[in-house]
């Protein structure tokens, strides 16, 4: 190998956040700073376009460019869920090599942290200098060792707001439809459907239940909370994460997963529908399964302020890292302060995040339903931004 290693490569990963470009612009940004004489290559789809050298220049995006690009909701280089294999190390390092890039920023989540520790070992094995870092984002929020994750934030404002809006509408339409279970992103854990209870102002209010991963679901339960629910309020609202289990194992039909990716994740038929058709049975009414998919990672009108800020602070501390010497590292968000929220960025070794999954701890969650304790509304409510608006009906 021997070429000299100064230039820089970039590229995102797995699911979209709708502030993932945020993250970008500062990685090059700060680039721009810190490497002042570097090229800088944008690697497209992920650890894809590095395998078959598929790179593209971020040095000459023009400023109005960079303005578009970082209000455009999805991957601005393309993502990929593909898993780095053994037959792909080589073809990736010789993209490096071939590029003189000696600095490498994923954005990405659990998966890409990963990713991150592979590319880093072979290239220590191969006796190439690169310094690796992880700009952490994902709206499930179940990355460890940083206290959240950018994208979180406006993705929980999504689901809050989808939340209380679908609680007025089925409050509104009574016994025409009374009944709503909506189902949330989150894998295996339940940070996204705990957001729903964020605009929750009183036991009326949505939701009235929330289905996390972190706790089975007994159907019983769950059909006398909503029961209940309805004959007091005239309307109940749900909220499932997309991987819940029940006391037995999967909601439903035990069948095969629809898919399985390259990391091994499954993917069933939806537990929210399968509870919505046991409650129209059970409840003889109509009951609505709202399944919003990926509108919660990619509604840009809905970012939160303090998310967007915090996507670019990963960012531009990740550049900083890299220039310090450190690689094998993931940048993580340290809070210091909830009143006044204050939030500063520290490192943590990849190797303690990959393969490992946070998950919402007991003092969130209320024991029964899981509605939100109020250190959950002390932990996420400075994360999406500004107040959720108060709804008045006559």
């Amino acid at each position: 190998m021997g070429v000299e290693r100064s230039n820089i490569a970039v590229l995102q990963s797995g699911g979209c956040t709708p502030v993932i470009n945020e993250s970008l612009w500062a990685v090059v940004n700060g680039s721009q700073t810190s490497f002042p004489s570097s090229q800088i290559f944008g690697s497209l789809r992920g650890i894809e376009g590095l395998i078959s050298d598929s790179l593209t220049d971020l040095c000459s995006v023009t400023d109005s460019s960079w303005a578009a690009i970082r209000q455009t909701p999805g991957a601005a280089l393309g993502a990929t869920r593909k898993k780095l294999n053994d037959t792909d190390i080589q073809p990736l390092l010789d993209t490096l090599d071939r590029h003189g890039i000696g600095y490498l920023f994923l954005i990405g989540g659990n998966d890409t942290a990963d990713t991150t520790a592979k590319i880093s070992g072979a290239g220590k094995a191969s006796g190439m200098s690169l310094g690796v870092i992880h700009v952490p984002k994902t709206i499930d929020n179940d990355l460890v060792q940083t206290d959240h994750s950018p994208g979180y934030g406006s993705a929980a404002r999504f689901v809050a707001l989808a939340t209380m809006g679908s609680g007025q509408d089925a409050l509104s339409m009574g016994k025409a439809s009374p009944i709503t279970v909506i189902e949330v992103m989150g894998r295996d854990a339940g940070w996204l459907a705990m957001a729903s209870g964020l605009g929750k102002r009183s036991d009326q209010d949505a939701p009235h239940f929330i289905g996390i991963p972190e706790v089975p679901i007994d159907e019983e339960l769950f059909v006398q909370i909503m029961s209940d629910a309805y004959t007091k309020f005239g309307f109940a609202v749900a909220v499932i994460s997309e991987n819940c289990r029940g006391t037995e194992g999967i909601l439903g039909p035990e069948t095969k997963p629809l898919l399985v990716d390259d990391f091994g994740h499954a993917y069933h038929e939806s537990p929210g529908k399968h509870l919505t058709n046991m409650l129209s049975n059970a409840l003889n009414t109509r009951v609505r399964h709202e399944y919003p998919g990926t509108i919660q990672r990619s509604f840009v009108e809905n970012i939160s302020s303090s998310d967007k800020e915090e996507a670019k602070l990963v960012g531009l501390a990740a550049i900083e890292a890299a220039a310090s010497g450190f690689t094998d590292r993931m940048v993580t968000l340290v809070r210091s302060s909830n009143s006044p929220y204050v939030c500063k960025t520290g490192l943590t070794s990849v190797e303690t995040v990959a393969n490992r999954v946070a998950t919402v701890p007991l003092s969130f969650r209320t024991p029964g339903t899981n509605l939100p304790t109020e250190s959950f509304y002390e932990y996420a409510g400075p994360l999406i931004g500004n107040p959720l608006p108060a709804f008045l009906r006559f």
